[in-house]
């Protein structure tokens, strides 16, 4: 299968038809600017060189037919330009890429034409085999247009006739082509036969005319790219929301919720801890009002409160009055700091 540039696209039926009448009406009025051709191009001491430069300012005057960009666009020029070189070409006897290749210094050099600067990306040489398939496609056109333009005259049964005969041919040659740009082409051809059908039979006196059968081969082709395409899209809607998803969120917000989050205590905790706190307290205040109870009033209070725990208060007692009296190791080691104590107490 021949390699395809993605945006290329041969010209269709009708956009031939537009683009080949307007070429007919400049080609005869190209001669006018002959003497203005710039130097540089085309070596003077070619023996073709008039007729290169016909073809140059044929071209020219073709492209400024078209008022802006989209309407060379749409209706392909571009590619018909290519063809039209690529046909110029070969009908000299020097090397046919050689003077291919004077048209596009040609194009260089009028590049502030805004439609020449659009189409020179897409000018191209053919090799044979691709040329040879775009001619005879062509060269349907042509007659076949010959037929759409004469169709409700006497001659019109002649020219169905000479166009499902170039239909019939194309198709039988390329009976399996795997070109899908050649196949949309041939599907555009087809459709536009088939519409003007009807009136081929009634000019031809209900002759029939028979038609080959558009390649299975081609759709398939094309069924199978639309379905590759649809997969593409498809695929490429399914990454760009994972690439959403997989976006990082607001890092000011997890700060925030993970500070909430520590400053937060459950109430479970809360429940569990209190009890424990409450109860510490009261027993560490119960202590100390206890070993006070021989020198405050509120201790002697207490004293009578806790009588029902006999054992234990004696033991406290006799813990506390042990506490109160002075030893004699006590007394030896006070004695050692007295110096001391009345030094300080004097200052």
């Amino acid at each position: 299968m021949e390699s395809d540039d993605q945006d290329e696209r041969y010209v269709f039926f009708k956009e031939y038809g537009f683009n080949y009448d307007i070429y007919e009406d400049i080609k005869g009025s190209a001669g006018d600017d002959y003497e203005s051709f710039p130097n540089n191009v085309i070596p003077e001491d070619r023996s073709d060189n008039p007729s290169i430069k016909v073809d140059c300012l044929r071209l020219n005057k073709y492209l400024m037919k078209f008022e802006n960009n989209e309407q060379c666009q749409n209706n392909n020029c571009c590619e018909y330009i290519n063809y039209f070189l690529n046909n110029a070409a070969r009908t000299y006897n020097d090397s046919k890429e050689s003077i291919f290749n004077i048209y596009i210094t040609y194009m260089n050099r009028n590049s502030d034409n805004t439609i020449m600067k659009l189409c020179v990306p897409n000018i191209k040489f053919m090799e044979q085999t691709k040329y040879d398939k775009i001619f005879k496609l062509y060269n349907s056109y042509e007659i076949c247009q010959l037929f759409n333009s004469n169709k409700y005259n006497t001659t019109a049964c002649s020219l169905a006739k000479s166009c499902a005969t170039a239909y019939n041919k194309i198709l039988t040659t390329y009976q399996n082509p795997d070109d899908k740009i050649f196949c949309k082409a041939l599907k555009d051809f087809a459709e536009n036969i088939e519409e003007n059908y009807l009136t081929s039979k009634m000019q031809c006196s209900g002759e029939s005319l028979n038609l080959t059968s558009y390649p299975e081969s081609c759709t398939q082709l094309l069924e199978n790219v639309e379905r590759s395409t649809s997969s593409m899209v498809q695929q490429d809607g399914m990454l760009e929301g994972q690439v959403r998803s997989e976006e990082p969120s607001d890092p000011q917000g997890e700060k925030m919720i993970e500070i909430l989050a520590d400053d937060t205590t459950s109430p479970s905790s809360f429940d569990t801890t209190l009890p424990i706190s409450l109860f510490s307290s009261g027993a560490g205040v119960l202590l100390i009002l206890l070993s006070f109870y021989k020198f405050t009033p509120i201790g002697q209070w207490l004293k009578l409160r806790t009588q029902g725990f006999g054992g234990i208060t004696k033991n406290f007692d006799e813990k506390l009055y042990e506490m109160q009296q002075p030893t004699s190791e006590y007394d030896e080691r006070n004695s050692e700091y007295n110096g001391y104590n009345i030094a300080y107490n004097s200052l």
